[in-house]
């Protein structure tokens, strides 16, 4: 997947987004998303709210979620969770003892082209 068009979105939304090439181990990160991190490593990125976070973080926020049994986080927006599940792009309310998870998006294409 090509995510060129949002990373040109999200820098003219706000110029203190940044990117940059990752050269490292992706073995974490499902195959759908690992274009975004190795051409495009949301180093600094918020947009319409929504926090990306850069490759080097993402361990972290797997663990911080942990309880949603979500298939990868890879962003929040106002500290609710956005992640994958079974190629579909959802959202849960943090600090709900058991979230309604919310559909986003029904391919990861879609999310990032809809935002």
């Amino acid at each position: 997947m090509e995510f060129s068009k949002f990373v040109e979105k999200a820098i003219l939304y706000d110029k203190r987004n940044t990117f940059s090439k990752y050269n490292g181990d992706l073995d974490g990160i499902p195959d759908v998303l690992k274009n975004l991190y190795r051409e495009s490593n949301p180093i600094d990125v918020e947009f319409n709210n929504i926090r990306f976070f850069p490759v080097e973080e993402l361990s972290d926020l797997q663990e911080e979620y942990s309880y949603l049994n979500a298939q990868f986080v890879f962003a929040t927006c106002n500290g609710d969770p956005i992640f994958l599940h079974d190629g579909c792009v959802y959202t849960a309310p943090h600090g709900v003892k058991e979230p309604k998870w919310e559909l986003l998006s029904k391919t990861v294409e879609a999310y990032f082209t809809e935002l």
